[in-house]
């Protein structure tokens, strides 16, 4: 198990997201792709995850995840761990898991299922299975439900010991902290509300954070963290109050311009188009402006 304890190792730090950018036709740019994920490493980030969240996951086809997975390998293979995310349904995830690792991701993040019928028991077997599928390798389950509990999480580390971390993203500090709690192992937490959570996730355990925010100023989620480690209160309550308006604007309607957000600051970058897939959609000139406001505010403004 010494591999799986290094990458451990390296997962406590702050986990990137990266997005996926598209040509004009709306295909990937895969050549992009490689260029933004070797932007987040030279920036100083250690461990990214294509196919997450604000890489539109659950709008790309099979191919289409395969291409996004193998332009981060390819960009950064050898300098940053990589996290591949799979889902779906399990022989959808599984098959994606087992190709993730013959490719060279050093781990698996599997996403929750996204079935209307949820069970505790279920979820514990849907992750064992991905998980046996690629059991010399770290795997990482995304939980978003408060139904997934420590007496399932303590379950499916005892079936699986390559478990060794969890994304916890339920916006609810309460229900994480009782989560650690009561689970038995010893698990790397990973507060996957990203920055916004991280400080009061890091109260209860939580060791790592996830952002989408680094694709655009990946010096603050790295000042961040530094002030975790240190745990620089001060600092900490800056650094909120700068990205608190950009974190809101994500989160707002149940975090539908969580994507369209972070490209549409990406766009006034210069780094990659605005454009999302639907269900997503570009935001209103007006919160253009205002992205454009707190780009000159970070002093990153183009």
């Amino acid at each position: 198990m010494t591999a799986l304890h290094d990458t451990t190792c390296d997962l406590t730090t702050v986990v990137g997201i990266p997005v996926l950018p598209y040509r004009a036709d709306g295909s990937i740019d895969d050549r992009a792709a490689g260029e933004l994920a070797a932007r987040l490493v030279d920036a100083g980030l250690g461990v990214l995850t294509p196919n997450g969240n604000t890489g539109e996951f659950y709008a790309l086809s099979p191919t289409e995840r395969r291409i996004a997975l193998h332009a981060v390998l390819d960009a950064v293979r050898g300098r940053a761990r990589i996290v591949a995310g799979v889902g779906l349904d399990l022989d959808t995830a599984t098959t994606e898991a087992r190709a993730a690792v013959d490719a060279g991701a050093d781990a698996v993040m599997v996403h929750q299922p996204v079935l209307p019928y949820l069970s505790p028991e279920g979820w514990v077997d849907y992750v064992a299975t991905v998980a046996s599928a690629v059991p010399e390798n770290a795997v990482l389950p995304y939980v978003s439900s408060p139904i997934v509990q420590g007496a399932q999480v303590t379950e499916l580390v005892r079936r699986c010991p390559n478990v060794v971390g969890l994304k916890y993203s339920v916006p609810d500090p309460v229900a994480f902290a009782r989560t650690v709690h009561e689970t038995e192992p010893e698990l790397l937490w990973i507060a996957g509300l990203a920055e916004s959570y991280a400080p009061s996730a890091w109260q209860s355990g939580a060791r790592a954070f996830t952002s989408g925010l680094v694709n655009v100023a990946p010096h603050l989620s790295l000042e961040l963290l530094e002030a975790l480690r240190a745990g620089d209160l001060e600092r900490i309550s800056r650094l909120q109050g700068t990205i608190r308006e950009f974190e809101a604007m994500r989160s707002r309607n149940r975090s539908a311009d969580n994507v369209s957000v972070v490209k549409e600051a990406m766009h006034q970058l210069g780094l990659c188009d605005r454009s999302v897939r639907p269900p997503s959609s570009l935001l209103r000139e007006a919160d253009r402006s205002a992205i454009g406001r707190m780009l000159e505010g970070w002093g990153i403004a183009a």
